[in-house]
């Protein structure tokens, strides 16, 4: 890794990154809020109301613990695209842009090899999903133990987004690697993220009726299980690590794939 490098891409990076962050810690604030029994059953007569709205977004089930009612309201939708959107606007910036402006050249130029440079790069988007996560896990336990002293376990939690990071990594995975392999700008901004937006209508159809669940099931996002993760169950830690490896697989590949091709600049 070029260290240089990776604390300029970093500071151009931070303002998306904090941005969304403060999206995202906003709406974890007002979701363990709403942990709140009178509220509660407001909740279930408007999920009984709408059955497959709710059931479209990933809220179909409330649950009975803090845990659950986080996972089921905050990871089951916004928790994917937020996530989502960070990682589009950062292989964007990190890949694309440079290859746009034509500053892809200038850092050609430096006597370092492609691979050690699209390595920095990816560390740049990646160290920005781990200060996401950070900074979500540390908000979430103190507006819980705040609110709700007791009610939420670290170890549950962690482990809760410790899964959903995996998906996160694959998620960034097919828009870098999309960055990185297509040859028009356009489609290399657009195409891994489009896709990644598919995977997200076809799981949220697969909520609406019972004619179409099947579709939850031919989705990568169909691995994670938060809560089976927070459980320990084996299925579940062994699909999030099946995510967070695919993940890792497609950084490799778009960085290997940028290091043999032929660039105008």
């Amino acid at each position: 890794m070029i260290l240089p490098l990776f604390k300029r891409e970093l500071r151009s990076c931070l303002l998306p990154t904090a941005i969304i962050a403060a999206v995202t810690v906003l709406y974890a604030g007002v979701i363990i809020g709403m942990y709140d029994p009178e509220l509660g059953e407001s909740l279930a007569l408007m999920r009984d109301a709408m059955p497959e709205l709710f059931a479209a977004f990933g809220m179909a089930d409330q649950g009975t613990t803090l845990l659950e009612f986080v996972v089921n309201y905050l990871h089951g939708f916004l928790l994917v695209v937020l996530p989502l959107v960070l990682a589009a606007v950062l292989a964007s910036r990190l890949v694309v842009r440079h290859i746009e402006r034509g500053s892809i050249a200038y850092l050609l130029a430096q006597p370092v090899g492609r691979i050690r440079l699209m390595v920095s790069q990816a560390a740049v988007l990646l160290f920005c999903l781990v200060l996401l996560a950070a900074v979500l896990t540390v908000f979430e336990l103190a507006c819980a133990q705040a609110m709700f002293p007791g009610e939420l376990a670290v170890a549950d939690l962690v482990a809760v987004n410790s899964a959903t990071f995996c998906m996160w990594v694959f998620l960034s995975g097919a828009c870098w690697a999309g960055a990185c392999t297509l040859p028009s700008v356009s489609a290399a901004r657009w195409v891994g993220v489009s896709v990644c937006t598919l995977f997200v209508l076809v799981q949220m159809l697969s909520g609406v009726g019972e004619e179409l669940s099947w579709l939850g099931d031919i989705t990568p996002l169909a691995l994670l299980d938060p809560l089976g993760a927070a459980g320990g169950q084996p299925g579940a830690l062994a699909g999030a690590a099946v995510l967070g490896i695919s993940g890792a697989a497609l950084f490799a590949a778009g960085t290997a794939v940028f290091a043999r091709r032929d660039l105008s600049v």
